[in-house]
């Protein structure tokens, strides 16, 4: 497996995370923080408590269902700052979920809000992504208002049926991620949002010519791709978006 994960820009927390063992692999996507959050330790302290038990749980010898382990994860994360911080607080540090797990020929795959996984399959690629935070937040863009505003409103709406589920301190949210399993994976892609841009916002390649991308110039070429283009447009006039860029993590598994 290979690794690359890069904040926004230099010397900014870096909000995703991103590891792997030998069989599992997670990416997490930590969602910007508004003004307040109820948390004396932030979005990057989340993200990093929860990707270790993540790996933790789903690599265990008696490893059980993906969803249990991400129900566990959470439910420990949230034990380790009860104490401290306001969890019932809207604004609570948050995550996106990717992660797979491969079992001699098949490969467990567990998906939890919009950071994408591309799965490679003899006849093509598979592509398992949660739209739920997306057709929220077009509704959202219907609205006048800044990234702040936007962002409270997400708050608002996080792990809620009219909105979207996300990881953030109900083990709840694990109960509706997508998952599932696939045999003779040739190999898979997990990344953040932030790392998949040139398909998903900016139109510049197919999954598959991503996946290729990541086969030939790893993790580190996606990132470096996206900044280029990101680069490319930072007034936002081409892809009209809130953020010039976002952090941006991928992982390429390959048997």
């Amino acid at each position: 497996m290979s690794i690359a994960s890069e904040p926004i820009k230099a010397g900014s927390p870096n909000l995703d995370w991103a590891g792997a063992t030998d069989h599992v692999a997670v990416v997490l996507d930590g969602l910007t923080e508004g003004a307040a959050t109820g948390c004396v330790h932030g979005t990057a302290w989340y993200v990093h408590q929860l990707g270790a038990r993540l790996l933790l749980h789903a690599g265990a010898r008696d490893a059980s269902p993906l969803a249990a382990s991400l129900s566990h994860a959470i439910s420990e994360v949230a034990e380790l700052h009860r104490n401290t911080c306001d969890l019932s607080h809207q604004g609570s540090p948050c995550a996106t979920v990717t992660m797979v797990r491969q079992r001699e020929r098949q490969l467990e795959y567990l998906v939890l809000s919009d950071s994408p996984l591309v799965i490679d399959l003899a006849d093509g690629p598979m592509v398992v992504i949660d739209e739920s935070e997306k057709v929220f937040s077009a509704r959202l863009r219907e609205q006048p208002g800044d990234l702040m505003q936007r962002i409270h409103h997400q708050q608002l709406h996080r792990n809620t049926s009219e909105g979207y589920w996300i990881a953030q301190h109900d083990p709840a949210a694990a109960n509706y991620a997508i998952t599932g399993t696939v045999d003779d994976a040739r190999g898979a892609l997990l990344t953040s949002d932030g790392a998949a841009l040139l398909v998903t916002d900016y139109h510049e390649l197919t999954w598959e010519q991503l996946l290729h991308l990541g086969y030939t110039e790893g993790p580190t070429g996606i990132i470096g791709a996206t900044r280029k283009a990101e680069a490319s447009d930072p007034d936002r006039v081409k892809w009209p978006r809130y953020k010039v860029s976002d952090d941006a993590t991928a992982v390429l598994c390959r048997p």
